[in-house]
């Protein structure tokens, strides 16, 4: 909502057009990876990705602006599903079904993707922490005082283990 009334009067930041834009932007990040050799699209799987998230869009769109579909029924369906109790969707369509197919695709294989970063920028421990580091040191109450030894006083202590394993000491 906070969204909205940050944007100009002009442009009408709705479902329909957060659609487009996001079509756009894939559009562009396929372009820009087949032109541009050094963006992050380089890898097959990469492309894989692009290429469920445009078929997902462009279902999605084609189901909202050419063959419409009846959300009442769609609803219907993903209440059934969630539920445990599946209804068959009746007349929604081809397009439905290729959507549901790409989902279902895009949520098996997100785990196994880079996609799976995106949600890390919102745990990213920038944008979590106090930004303080500069005014005060912090140290971490999880960490014990540890007291070192030189690698001296190391072989000191391990010296007949070393010996008997047959490592060459630097005292003798």
């Amino acid at each position: 909502m906070a969204l909205i009334l940050l944007t100009p009067s002009w442009f009408p930041l709705d479902g329909p057009t957060l659609a487009w834009l996001g079509l756009l932007s894939l559009a562009t990040l396929l372009l820009a990876g087949i032109l541009l050799p050094i963006v992050v699209v380089r890898l097959p799987t990469d492309y894989f990705a692009l290429y469920l998230l445009l078929g997902v869009a462009l279902t999605g769109i084609l189901m909202r602006h050419v063959e419409k579909v009846d959300v009442v029924t769609v609803k219907a369906a993903i209440a059934g599903w969630a539920s445990f109790q599946p209804v068959a969707p009746v007349g929604v369509g081809l397009w439905y079904f290729v959507h549901i197919a790409m989902v279902s695709a895009l949520l098996v294989y997100f785990p196994f993707s880079k996609l799976l970063h995106a949600p890390g920028v919102f745990l990213s421990p920038t944008r979590n922490l106090a930004n303080s580091n500069r005014t005060r040191r912090h140290i971490n109450p999880w960490n014990p005082d540890i007291q070192g030894h030189s690698y001296a006083e190391w072989e000191d202590e391990f010296r007949d283990k070393l010996k008997a394993s047959g490592y060459a000491l630097e005292k003798e």
